[in-house]
C-alpha cells in the first residue's frame, strides 16, 4: 500500500508552518477526531447500558464494532486513496464521520448503536491512511514536513488522554449521545480546512489498478474472527468449540490473505518488503572488510 508513503509535494507548497496554518490545523483536527473517538465512549458504557437496556456483550461490541471495521478496512482505504485520490477520500471520510456522529440522536437500541459504531469505524478508516500523507503536499522542505508530522501526531494522540476527561465532563451535564454529537462540528471544521487548503489530487498521482476486494474481505474476516475469539474466550472459555472454531477461522483467513497478496496483480501489501531491508543490510555489513 502506498497511501501512507511520501509523494512529491504539489506545486505551490508552503514556505513555513504559519503559511500552512489552515490546512495543517485541518489535518490535526482530522487525526484528533479519529483518536478521541476511540476512548470517548469508554467512560459512558455503564450509562449506555442502562439507557439502552444492554448487557455486557452488547457493550463490548459498541467498542469492538468500531475497532473491527477501522482495523479491517485500513488497507482497503489506503488502496482506494491511491486510486480515487487521497484528498477526495479524506473529504468523504470526514463528511461521513460527521453525519453519522449526528445519527446517534436517532439511536433507540443497542443493535443500532453497534451498527452506527461500525459505520463510524469505516469512515475513520477512510481518514487514517491519508491524513499524514497529505502533509507532503503542503511542504517541500523535509524539516517542515518533519515538524508538521510531529504537530499532527501530538495533537492527534492527545485525543487518547482527553477522551475520558472530556467524556466525563460532558456526561456530568448532558446525555451520552453528546459524546458522539461533538464529533460533528470538529469533522466539519476539518472538512472546510482540507477543502480550502490542501491541494487537489493530480491525475498523475492516481493509479488505475483495481481495488483488491478479495484481500479486503479476508482482512475484515481475519480481524472479525480474531475479535470474536477474544470475546468468546472470556465468556465461554478458551477451550469451547466456538472459541476454537473462530480461532481456526482467523488463522485460515490470515493464511488466505497472505496467499492472495502473493499472487494479486495489485496487492495491498507487497510481501517482498519483508524479505528485504534490515536482514540483507546486516548480512552485507557482516561480510564487509574491517
Amino acid at each position: 500500500m502506498s497511501a501512507s508513503t511520501a509523494t512529491a509535494a504539489a506545486p505551490g507548497a508552503h514556505p513555513s508552518l504559519r503559511a500552512a496554518a489552515v490546512p495543517l490545523a485541518a489535518l490535526c483536527l482530522a487525526f484528533f477526531v479519529e483518536m478521541i473517538d476511540n476512548t470517548l465512549l469508554g467512560i459512558a458504557l455503564p450509562t449506555i447500558g442502562r439507557s439502552l437496556h444492554s448487557g455486557t456483550t452488547g457493550l463490548q461490541w459498541v467498542t469492538g464494532a468500531y475497532s473491527l471495521t477501522f482495523g479491517g478496512l485500513l488497507l482497503t482505504a489506503g488502496s482506494a486513496a491511491d486510486r480515487f485520490g487521497r484528498r477526495r477520500v479524506l473529504l468523504i471520510g470526514l463528511a461521513a464521520f460527521g453525519l453519522m456522529s449526528l445519527a446517534v440522536l436517532l439511536v433507540t437500541s443497542i443493535g443500532q448503536l453497534i451498527a452506527l459504531r461500525a459505520a463510524l469505524g469505516l469512515a475513520a478508516a477512510a481518514m487514517a491512511p491519508v491524513t499524514m500523507s497529505l502533509i507532503f503536499r503542503l511542504f517541500d522542505d523535509e524539516r517542515l514536513r518533519t515538524r508538521a508530522i510531529t504537530i499532527v501526531l501530538v495533537v492527534g494522540m492527545s485525543g487518547f488522554v482527553l477522551g475520558p476527561v472530556l467524556g466525563g465532563t460532558i456526561l456530568s451535564s448532558f446525555s451520552w449521545q453528546w459524546l458522539l454529537v461533538i464529533n460533528a462540528p470538529v469533522a466539519l471544521f476539518a472538512w472546510i480546512g482540507v477543502r480550502a487548503g490542501v491541494p487537489a489530487d493530480r491525475r498523475a498521482d492516481l493509479t488505475s489498478e483495481r481495488l483488491d476486494l478479495p484481500g479486503a474481505a479476508l482482512t475484515v474476516l481475519a480481524i472479525g474472527l480474531g475479535c470474536y475469539t477474544a470475546t468468546s474466550g472470556v465468556q465461554a472459555g478458551w477451550s469451547s468449540p466456538v472459541t476454537i472454531a473462530c480461532a481456526v477461522g482467523a488463522v485460515a483467513a490470515i493464511a488466505g490473505f497472505v496467499a492472495r497478496e502473493r499472487r494479486a496483480a495489485a496487492p495491498m501489501i507487497d510481501l517482498a518488503l519483508f524479505r528485504t531491508g534490515p536482514v540483507r543490510g546486516r548480512r552485507s555489513r557482516s561480510s564487509a572488510p574491517t
